[in-house]
């Protein structure tokens, strides 16, 4: 069977001897008759040429270079293979035409703009009479149960409720503690450990030399948390308050004592020693209870007035 193909150049007579060689009775019943195609819900005659196929190879080219391999040239056996596939493939798209041999042109929808409907201004009236009655009278003044009820209205709103803390209980004290002292870093006591969680517990592991864990306090990812034992709580707070660090040192989320300032570390037993004004100050805003187990913790000789 002839391959009716018409070749124009050198290149295409190429590919032409190659599947007149190659080609079996059905690819060549394909190239010469066409194959159907359905496009747009129309069944057409899907037919294809040389010059068809020499842009379908320039385009697998051009794929070549684009994942970086470039070619002078493309050895001959890829493009003979290239056009194997062109002939044979279906789905491969050439010159479409109708049952009557027309070739087939896609119809193109025109968009017609479509303008918003402008609604016609209706003239104002400017020769307004005003009468009598049109003017305020003393009976328009609200009276008092009016106004009385109007701020009850206001007051019994819904008022924005604040966001709750997320986590678990642990977690949710914390966080409003460190809300109540934003700029401290707060210490909160848990069983015989001293713990900081979040931004600070990485900031306190990295000045004191500390391990960085985490804990589950009930969020999608573990807290970062570092911690120290109670017993040694003035060394390690003494030093972030020496570095120029405020530590608030929650004992309950209720009882707290801040540490500012004015503290010095002996260089032997890692004592700290609290400025004696801020000492009493402090001790101004706690329960005399609740300064006693402050002053348990932290070795304080203050008389307790």
């Amino acid at each position: 069977m002839k391959i009716n193909l018409t070749a124009e150049n050198k290149e295409q007579e190429l590919i032409l001897a190659y599947l007149t060689e190659h080609a079996n009775e059905e690819l060549i019943r394909k190239i010469n008759n066409g194959t159907p195609f359905e496009k747009d819900g129309n069944t057409l005659i899907n037919r294809k040429s040389l010059d068809g196929f020499m842009k379908y190879a320039s385009g697998e080219a051009r794929k070549l270079a684009e994942k970086g391999k470039q070619y002078a040239c493309v050895q001959d056996e890829i493009v003979y293979g290239w056009a194997m596939h062109y002939f044979e493939e279906d789905a491969v798209e050439g010159t479409l035409y109708n049952s009557d041999g027309t070739e087939y042109k896609p119809v193109i929808k025109a968009v017609t703009p479509q303008n918003p409907p402008v609604s016609p201004v209706q003239p104002q009236n400017t020769n307004v009479q005003f009468s009598f009655f049109d003017a305020p009278q003393e009976d328009d003044e609200p009276s008092e149960e009016n106004i009385q009820n109007a701020m009850e209205e206001l007051i019994n709103e819904e008022q924005p409720v604040p966001e709750k803390p997320k986590g678990n209980a642990i977690y949710q004290n914390y966080m409003n503690i460190q809300s109540r002292y934003p700029d401290h870093i707060v210490a909160y006591h848990l069983g015989d450990f001293y713990e900081i969680f979040g931004q600070n517990a990485v900031t306190v592991a990295k000045e004191l030399d500390l391990t960085l864990t985490g804990r589950d306090c009930g969020l999608d990812a573990r807290v970062p948390m570092v911690g120290f034992p109670y017993h040694v709580a003035e060394q390690y707070i003494g030093k972030l308050v020496s570095k120029g660090y405020k530590v608030a040192v929650a004992v309950t989320i209720d009882n707290i004592i801040l540490k500012e300032k004015d503290l010095s570390i002996d260089a032997e037993t890692g004592e700290i020693s609290d400025d004696e004004t801020q000492e009493k100050d402090l001790m101004k805003n706690y329960h005399k209870d609740a300064l006693l187990c402050l002053l348990e913790l932290f070795g304080s000789d203050a008389t307790i007035g």
